[in-house]
């Protein structure tokens, strides 16, 4: 039988395999996250008609006469490399990444022996569970864990639903004490709003007052809290201090702290922003106030909360939100890196494979290699149909081609058969 004839049916069957990855790539076009795919082709084995020869002085050398026997598929490899287009969905659990690294996956929670997989598609969801999840199958999203990483695990639990309160420590009294004030002589009334240990708000009320006729003198009493409906809360004893101020500066010299027990918890008043000065216009008023929290607003505690909502940082960090305007870091969406990215097997359902040809996933904090994650924004396939439409011609004809070499080869062995009449 005739080389050719062989020859044109391998670039028959070469040239199928190549339309067939076209035609999944055209498939795919609108495939969240899919990377292109193209093929490569190479020549097989090849007949040696006459070996070549050196040169001897008479004669020159000659090179050796070859027929080749056909194509074959010499690769298919992924573009992985070149991302796709954004695409907005305005979902804050949709997650692109721009760089070169991958979602990790699994299909179980906290299964040390768990096969992982890898993904660009960052359509997630929360299950009824309360885990982060893809939304297509359902695989669960890993975390960073110190050196390690977490298959998975729930976001939303019992636990993370409600946050527990804190006690206000701190406090400060700012503004001017004027001794002739009437109501400073009389017992001037401050109210300062705290949270205690059980998340609930208070209302301390102090009672500033002259003491004695000497310059400068005055008391800081703790009289009553009442809880957040005004009933005075039982059991809390009256608590004073001495303030003392300089008779020619007016600055305290005093102790510039004062403790007190409000029975919900011990709060530290800082006093140092505090003056005795007599009003030069005559009008003799004090503007002394209380404020929760320090001068630079730590420690003012917060109530009970809620959880009102989730959100997902540029670095993977999940943030939880809670009523008490307090935010609380729930997880650290880990991504994985390979040396050879190109070598990952496909696994289907958007999903990779590690293998030996990619090398070990690198497993990592996705700001180590300069990339982020966009919320509410999906990476769409990068599948350019211009390319393909392109490649689809080519590979028509190149099948034409191979046929036409068919249908010859058989005609010629027709004339050859017809030899024998």
């Amino acid at each position: 039988m005739m080389r050719s004839l062989w020859s044109a049916v391998s670039g028959l069957q070469t040239h199928q395999l190549e339309m067939d990855v076209i035609g999944n790539n055209i498939a795919n076009v609108n495939t969240t996250s899919y990377k292109s795919q193209a093929t490569g082709f190479q020549d097989v084995l090849y007949q040696t008609i006459k070996t070549g020869t050196a040169g001897n002085g008479v004669k020159g050398s000659t090179s050796a006469d070859q027929v080749g026997l056909g194509a074959k598929m010499g690769s298919i490899n992924i573009n992985i490399t070149k991302p796709g287009s954004a695409q907005t969905t305005y979902n804050p659990f949709d997650l692109m990444i721009t760089g070169d690294s991958f979602f990790v996956v699994s299909e179980s929670q906290n299964s040390p022996n768990q096969e992982k997989y890898f993904t660009r598609d960052g359509s997630f969801t929360i299950d009824a569970e309360g885990s982060l999840v893809t939304t297509n199958n359902g695989l669960y999203v890993n975390f960073m864990a110190g050196v390690g990483i977490v298959n998975g695990g729930p976001l939303i639990s019992e636990a993370t639903k409600t946050m527990a309160g804190t006690s206000t420590t701190e406090g400060y009294f700012k503004g001017n004490i004027d001794q002739d004030d009437p109501n400073v002589k009389e017992g001037k009334v401050l109210r300062l709003e705290v949270f205690g240990n059980d998340g609930e708000k208070y209302t301390l009320k102090f009672n500033i007052q002259k003491e004695g006729e000497e310059v400068g003198v005055f008391s800081l009493e703790l009289q009553s809290v009442m809880d957040s409906s005004g009933k005075a809360i039982e059991g809390v004893q009256t608590q004073k201090v001495d303030l003392r101020y300089g008779k020619n500066d007016g600055k305290l010299i005093s102790s510039p702290t004062a403790s007190f027990d409000f029975g919900k918890g011990n709060i530290s008043i800082d006093l140092t922003n505090t003056t005795n000065y007599a009003s030069p216009m005559g009008n003799h008023n004090s503007t002394i106030n209380g404020y929760r929290g320090n001068t630079k607003g730590l420690n003012q505690g917060y109530a009970n909360g809620d959880m009102t909502g989730i959100s997902i940082s540029d670095n993977g960090m999940i943030n939880a939100k809670y009523s008490n305007g307090q935010t609380v870091l729930l997880a650290q969406i880990v991504v994985a890196e390979f040396n050879n990215a190109m070598g990952l097997e496909k696994a289907g359902d958007n999903v990779y494979k590690a293998s030996l040809n990619s090398g070990e996933p690198i497993y990592m904090d996705i700001t180590e290699d300069g990339g982020y994650m966009s919320s509410g924004v999906l990476e769409a396939s990068n599948v350019d149909l211009a390319k393909e439409f392109t490649d689809m011609i080519t590979t028509q004809r190149g099948f034409q081609a191979n046929s036409r070499v068919i249908t010859t080869s058989d005609e010629l062995l027709q004339v050859l058969k017809g030899l024998k009449r």
